[in-house]
C-alpha cells in the first residue's frame, strides 16, 4: 500500500471555515470517485509547534500501490478532482507519495464522511 500525501492552502479571498466547508461539501465527494481510492483523510492543522511549513491542511490518499496511483491520476475523475481544487484552494500544494511504516496502528474512527454521500450524485 502507498499514499499521496500533500499539503493544502485555501485561497486568500476564502476563511478557513468557508475553505473547509467546501472542501468537505463540495471538493470530498469528488476526490472520493477516483478508482482504486482505498482511504481519504483531510487533517485540518490545529497549532504550529515549529519548523517553517505553514499550511491549513494536509490531504491523505491510500492506493494499493504506484500503478494504481498511476491509473487513478489518469482518469477523468482525477481530472475533475484537480479542475476543481483551484475554486477553494490554491494549487501551490506540495505532494509526496509515501509508504508507510505503521507504528502503533490508529483507532478505528468508523465510517467517516464518505458514508453520507450519496453516489453518483
Amino acid at each position: 500500500m502507498i499514499k499521496l500525501i500533500g499539503t493544502a492552502y485555501k485561497r486568500d479571498d476564502f476563511t478557513k471555515e468557508e475553505f473547509f466547508d467546501y472542501w468537505f461539501d463540495v471538493h470530498a465527494p469528488i476526490s472520493a470517485q477516483l478508482p482504486g481510492l482505498r482511504g481519504y483523510v483531510v487533517s485540518e492543522v490545529v497549532s504550529k509547534l515549529g519548523g517553517e511549513l505553514e499550511t491549513e491542511a494536509f490531504v491523505e490518499q491510500w492506493y494499493d500501490d504506484e500503478a494504481a496511483w498511476d491509473r487513478a491520476s489518469a482518469t477523468e475523475q482525477a481530472a475533475a478532482a484537480w479542475e476543481d481544487v483551484g475554486r477553494y484552494a490554491k494549487t501551490s500544494g506540495t505532494f509526496w507519495v509515501v509508504k508507510e511504516h505503521v507504528i502503533v496502528p490508529p483507532p478505528d474512527r468508523g465510517p467517516g464522511l464518505a458514508s453520507t454521500w450519496e453516489k453518483g450524485s
